[in-house]
């Protein structure tokens, strides 16, 4: 099985436990952080269609070298002609003629020039009384070139589009990377909001136990007619406010298990699925960090995949302004020609067949035809050039300032996420003192209600402060996690952090 992640023994066993457990659709499967992102990497289906992308693009660049492919073309053919006699003076002659060719051209790399090589045989039969040989045999090979010296000079349509589809290609890997990048951040904020609600959980399961044995210890003292009927229906609405919390984050934390689920298993997501992740990460065992903004703003703008990309995103527009200034030059041309030809035919010295005709053209019995000229055309006005020119300087300007716009963005991202996490790690420590100041309170409202000098309300109110401190912290725990992912992806070193080999990635799955 083909990971993005160097697999340790561990990951590998849980690879093959998800393939059982996904088989029977039930059970417990236990994940690390690790172990989600290598699984969501492997099965992840918004991953695997973008994996076409830069292989798409590959094909692309290659298909372009096609432009320079040589040609090898021909054609064989019979011709004959027998005129009408029109006086019996002069008889017509009948003609017969076989006759074919093979051809080699194409064009040249780099340059733009294009050559070819002719080569054509022919037989003709005449019972003209004028005809040299009869049967008559001619051959005839032509080497011949052409090199524009201006326009399409270097900057040709071919040599272009292989150069501009090797730029896109290299803009496809690297948007692949950004996704790449995109779905690991997605897996953790998943795993991590999981988390999250399975905390949140496991309070409100709590938070219900407890208003339940509140009613059990209030509707005790009423039969004893310590207390009110009030008292009596002020705990049972305490526990009909937890079941209901208790109903939204049951509700919650199934939400995140088929996000989680379809995140990393794929197409193992089955509407029947019985399947429960296990997040073993403990969500308390974070690391402070100390960030250095400046330091991590130039890490980003060497790492970011999205500013690569819009880089080279100007240096396409470059290799278009360069093809549009050529092509406003006017066309001149070279070309020349060098041919040899062979003749042969009854009764001439060199033989009486083709082969004879064709082995003459090196013999220095052949005939030599030399052709060089020089092709000059000036279009007038050249409206198509100039505004060609004009529309490419926009373009690439626009580029220019789309770079300045993704550092921007950078720049702004990496601040944000440096606040974040250091707002998400005051925000859990002002959750837990929060949270210690609750409880003390609640443990001092149970006391005075066991002294007659509270209420049940006045116990649930304390409780339910306890409860919500106790999700406080929990997002806040959930907002330093997810704030340390988004630092890591604002800085471009996401796939480093979490030991991912990005090589591996593009392979079909």
């Amino acid at each position: 099985m083909r990971l993005l992640m160097a697999i340790t023994g561990s990951i590998a066993t849980t690879l093959c436990a998800l393939g059982a457990a996904a088989q029977d659709a039930q059970g417990t499967l236990s994940l690390s952080l690790a172990d989600a992102i290598a699984m969501g990497l492997e099965n992840n289906v918004e991953l695997e269609i973008l994996r076409h992308d830069p292989l798409i693009a590959d094909e692309t660049y290659q298909i372009s070298w096609g432009a320079y492919d040589p040609v090898l073309g021909g054609e064989a053919g019979y011709f004959s002609e027998e005129p009408l006699t029109v006086s019996p003076i002069f008889q017509a002659s009948k003609n017969e003629r076989t006759d074919g060719n093979a051809e080699l051209s194409g064009l040249m790399p780099y340059l733009g020039g294009s050559y070819a090589i002719t080569y054509n045989g022919q037989r003709s039969d005449s019972d003209s009384i004028i005809q040299g040989f009869n049967p008559e045999y001619t051959a005839d090979i032509t080497f011949a070139g052409s090199l524009p010296l201006l326009r399409g000079l270097v900057w040709n349509q071919a040599w272009t589009t292989i150069q501009t589809t090797d730029v896109l290609r290299g803009e496809s890997l690297e948007n692949f990377r950004a996704q790449v990048m995109r779905i690991v951040q997605f897996i953790e904020t998943l795993y991590w909001q999981l988390v999250r609600d399975r905390q949140n959980l496991a309070v409100a399961h709590k938070s219900l136990e407890a208003a339940t044995a509140l009613l059990d210890q209030v509707q005790t003292r009423y039969d004893v007619g310590v207390v009110s009927r009030v008292d009596v229906v002020e705990a049972e609405a305490g526990v009909a406010q937890r079941e209901f919390q208790l109903i939204e984050a049951k509700n919650f934390y199934q939400n995140s298990q088929d996000n989680l689920i379809n995140a990393t298993l794929g197409v193992h997501l089955t509407a029947d699925s019985s399947l429960e992740i296990d997040p073993t990460e403990p969500p308390e065992a974070y690391k402070i960090y100390e960030i250095d903004v400046p330091k991590a703003v130039e890490i980003a703008l060497s790492k970011r995949p999205e500013l690569r990309s819009a880089h080279l995103a100007v240096d396409r527009g470059e290799l278009e302004l360069r093809f549009r200034r050529n092509a406003r030059l006017p066309q001149l041309d070279i070309r020349g020609s060098y041919g040899l030809n062979g003749l042969s035919g009854k009764g001439s010295p060199t033989g009486p067949d083709f082969s004879d005709a064709a082995g003459s053209l090196f013999s220095g019995q052949d005939g030599n035809v030399w052709d060089a000229r020089a092709i000059l055309s000036i279009p007038i006005g050249n409206i198509g050039g100039r505004h060609g020119v004009s529309r490419a300087k926009l373009e690439l300007r626009r580029a220019e300032t789309q770079v300045d716009r993704q550092e921007l963005d950078i720049i702004l991202e990496v601040r944000r996420s440096a606040r974040n996490l250091l707002s998400g790690l005051e925000g859990i420590e002002a959750a837990e003192r929060e949270r210690l100041a609750a409880e003390e309170q609640l443990r001092a409202e149970k006391v005075r209600l066991e002294h007659g000098e509270s209420t049940p309300f006045d116990v649930l109110q304390r409780e339910q402060a306890l409860v919500e401190s106790e999700f406080k912290k929990i997002d806040a725990l959930n907002v330093y996690r997810t704030s340390e992912t988004a630092l890591l992806q604002a800085q471009g070193i996401i796939l480093e952090a979490r030991n991912i080999v990005f090589a591996e990635a593009a392979p079909l799955r």
